[in-house]
């Protein structure tokens, strides 16, 4: 089986597969002195830049094994299909696209269909293993003489009649590269997959797209329940027989948090005040038991193996053991059908700083991680060795427009501003009709206020991302969307820069020639979003607080979607910059480079009567 060298490779040698462009020489040679020095790294290059091969290759030519995290299980493919280039081109390295159970079990697919989540098929898995056939002829497979894709380890899988899932586990010690979701990194529920498999501290850590982890930690800790959860768990309870002094406790958690929400649209909430009130804590391992009775009862009858006993257990379980955190808060909210309880962690730092200290190295690379204290700071990295990389753009092959008059702050935009923001879009969209154009809206409410006062001769060629739509709908949106660049009727795409078109997408080329921001994509100033940029004040100061919490996240989102344009250094692109708070100093110096370069600030009007096609 061919195997990486354990040692470091010198005399010039690099496994990198392709003819270095600009920049990628010098980041790999910075790369491979920064990992002798043993601290964590900060490799920022623009989107495009090729720092998914540069850093395999750094790390690989160093002796290294690496473990490389990336946002969701769908991205895992990315970094073992480069590594595929490089076996290609003589190098032996082995490595895997390695996805849960929920992506991997064959017989949960067959028994209980394909609408499944990963508690679900764990379940399934852990009550079925030792009957399942594909499990029992594990012993007959042979390992790989190559990088496996997910698709391929399924694959093999079904041909091999052998479970795909403890498959990769098996092989985990055999490969240089194993390429996993955040996930397997950062929850303690599911990394034990790996640790069980993988000596983490023999492991170079590579965090791809870092930029997310400050809210990537926050949102894997929290968790909520809802007045259907209670609903629907009082009926289990009812199908199992005569509870009353559970039911009783329900119906008194139910009524304790509809008086604390009272008419209000949103409150914070103490747990304790809820549990103490309702007498639940008394009751709830008898909750968690019944619960674990439904489950096995809907798994023996096939069906998905969930409850909401189950999921009230598990959330007040943990929640009481964290209520009394520093940086953990509670929230009730109004739904449509009643009220959310939420659970908020917010606290990331201390916790991302414990992981990291886990492993041999960490590299965390983005082409957004600038200003690098702030991430830094919020990331828990301590004494990070910093790598830069860049374009070198030609300011003749940009321009942007800065328009001050603008803006889309407040709760909605009054007829004076929808009027402006409509006379500045189809000019920009106008004038660029003979390219594809994105327009990044702050948020859907902003968009379809703006979509709303549009002309049909621009809407004509609109692509719209709308919230909440599918992935499989996204996919033939975007696709609609590039295809419209090679042909006469160029196409615009109205997207959030908080959507999934703002980061994860690809336009190369005539895809993408010209973006659009449309306000600064701030979150929403909901009690939550005050609450948290208060605990940042509580941690940093009131200012650097703010500027951790509310200011950095928002202009990184903006930076990201504005980066779909420029992908290499002969991309040419145009950008207009639509809301007068980008003149900021603050501000426009976390937009991109190719962004400042070639700027124009002018007013309203002024926009008006410029000329940009020139």
């Amino acid at each position: 089986m061919p195997r990486a060298s354990s040692e470091p490779r010198g005399g010039g040698y690099t496994s990198f597969p392709y003819e270095f462009r600009a920049g990628q020489r010098e980041a790999y040679e910075a790369l491979r002195r920064a990992l002798r020095s043993r601290r964590p790294i900060c490799f920022q290059a623009p989107t495009g830049f090729g720092k998914t091969p540069v850093v395999l290759a750094a790390l690989l030519d160093s002796g290294a094994r690496v473990l490389w995290a990336v946002r969701t299980g769908n991205e895992t493919d990315r970094p073992i299909e480069e590594l595929k280039r490089f076996n290609r081109r003589g190098s032996p390295f082995l490595g895997i696209s390695f996805r849960g159970k929920r992506d991997m079990c064959i017989l949960a697919r067959e028994r209980l269909g394909g609408d499944l989540d990963y508690e679900d098929v764990s379940y399934f898995c852990n009550r079925n293993r030792d009957a399942c056939p594909y499990y029992s002829r594990l012993g007959t497979a042979r390992p790989p003489d190559e990088p496996m894709l997910y698709s391929e380890v399924l694959d093999l899988g079904r041909r091999e009649g052998i479970c795909p899932y403890y498959y990769q586990r098996a092989i985990l010690r055999s490969m240089d590269v194993v390429a996993v979701s955040y996930n397997y990194v950062l929850s303690e529920d599911v990394s034990w997959t790996l640790r069980g498999a993988l000596r983490f501290g023999d492991l170079y850590l590579v965090v791809d797209e870092a930029h997310n982890l400050q809210y990537a930690i926050m949102n894997l800790r929290s968790d909520s329940v809802t007045s259907e959860t209670l609903e629907r768990a009082k009926g289990e309870l009812r199908a199992l027989g005569e509870f009353p002094e559970l039911e009783r406790a329900l119906d008194a958690l139910d009524a304790a948090a509809r008086a604390a929400l009272g008419r209000r649209r949103e409150t914070r909430v103490r747990l304790g005040d809820l549990v103490a009130a309702s007498g639940i804590g008394g009751v709830l391992g008898e909750v968690g038991r019944l619960g674990e009775r439904v489950r096995m009862a809907r798994l023996e009858r096939g069906e998905r193996p969930r409850s909401s006993l189950w999921h009230l257990y598990r959330f007040l379980s943990e929640s009481m053991d964290l209520a009394e955190e520093e940086g953990v808060a509670f929230f009730l909210s109004r739904t449509r059908n009643g009220y959310e309880l939420e659970r908020w962690d917010m606290r990331a730092s201390e916790v991302l700083r414990e992981i990291w200290g886990r492993f041999r190295g960490v590299v965390f690379m983005s082409g957004t991680l600038e200003p690098l204290d702030a991430f830094a700071d919020v990331a828990g990295v301590e004494g990070c060795e910093e790598v830069r990389s860049s374009f070198r753009i030609d300011p003749a092959n940009v321009r942007s427009y800065l328009v001050r008059g603008i803006s889309t702050r407040g709760e909605r935009l009054g007829e004076e501003m929808r009027r402006r923001y409509r006379e500045v879009l189809v000019k920009f969209l106008t004038e660029l009709s003979d390219r594809n154009v994105a327009v990044f809206s702050s948020s859907y409410r902003i968009q379809d206020e703006i979509l709303k006062s549009l002309p049909d001769e621009v809407l004509s060629r609109a692509y719209v991302e709308r919230e909440g739509m599918s992935g499989e709908e996204s996919r033939r949106l975007l696709e609609s969307f590039k295809s419209a660049a090679r042909s006469d009727r160029k196409g615009i795409l109205f997207a959030s820069a908080s959507g999934r078109f703002s980061e994860g997408a690809d336009f190369p080329g005539e895809e993408l020639e010209a973006a659009a921001i449309v306000g600064v994509p701030f979150e929403r100033p909901t009690l939550k979003v005050r609450t948290y940029i208060s605990y940042y004040q509580r941690l940093y100061g009131r200012e650097r607080g703010r500027y951790l919490a509310y200011v950095v996240p928002a202009l990184r989102r903006a930076a990201q979607a504005l980066g779909r344009v420029i992908r290499s250094e002969s991309d040419r692109g145009v950008f207009l910059l639509a809301d007068g708070r980008y003149a900021r100093r603050e501000y426009m110096s976390l937009l991109p480079e190719f962004v400042r370069v070639n700027l124009s600030v002018m007013g309203y009007e002024e926009f008006l009567s410029a000329d940009l096609r020139r």
